[in-house]
């Protein structure tokens, strides 16, 4: 009689889960991104030019116009005196991210798609932030292209004051984090905080 393999159930609660760093898909999705917030960078400066006019894209709405921005996301704190700091923010939210992408189950799949978005946007505005110690071009300040403008709606009671004019001037990196902050604060996403038992 043919011998059968006998599986032990795992314990309740317990994951066969495999470690998130042998996860290639995830790792693969924020090195994509990361790379597309480079490029994007790079090829719409080098194309456009810094301080040039602002070059339409759709129709009045939407421009690409290059700036260098010394302060935060969305151009937050955009006077040279935090730039420095905010590298060094910069640095601990990519440590605090990993660990939090660490701590994930695998079938979190929402809450892995938000932190590489985060992960991956603050890559990308840390990777313009080092280039002012480290080998490669840049002066420490973050690259932004994309302009956008939201004309006043007709019932808006105040067309003076419009809160979305100017918009902020942002990049791909700004939009991957603003995506993943809205997940978060809309509760499209849970995350685990502490590591599996």
């Amino acid at each position: 009689m043919p011998e059968t393999e006998t599986r032990t159930p795992a314990p309740h609660g317990a994951s066969d889960d495999k470690p998130t760093w042998r996860r290639p898909y995830l790792w693969g999705f924020v090195l994509t991104l990361i790379a597309v917030d480079l490029w994007s960078k790079q090829a719409v400066f080098d194309e456009v030019g810094l301080g040039a006019p602002a070059e339409p894209i759709a129709g009045d709405w939407l421009s690409f116009y290059c700036i260098l921005n010394s302060g935060g996301i969305w151009g937050l704190g955009n006077d040279g005196s935090v730039t420095g700091i905010l590298t060094i923010v910069r640095m601990i939210a990519v440590g605090v991210l990993l660990l939090f992408i660490r701590n994930q189950e695998r079938s979190n799949k929402a809450g892995l798609f938000t932190l590489s978005l985060l992960l991956a946007g603050a890559v990308g505005n840390l990777y313009d932030n080092l280039s002012a110690w480290l080998p490669w071009p840049g002066n420490g300040h973050v690259r932004d292209f994309v302009m956008v403008y939201f004309d006043a709606p007709g019932w808006w009671p105040w067309q003076d004051y419009w809160p979305l004019d100017p918009f902020p001037i942002f990049n791909f990196a700004d939009a991957c984090i603003s995506v993943g902050f809205l997940m978060l604060v809309f509760g499209l996403a849970h995350l685990r905080l502490h590591p599996r038992g």
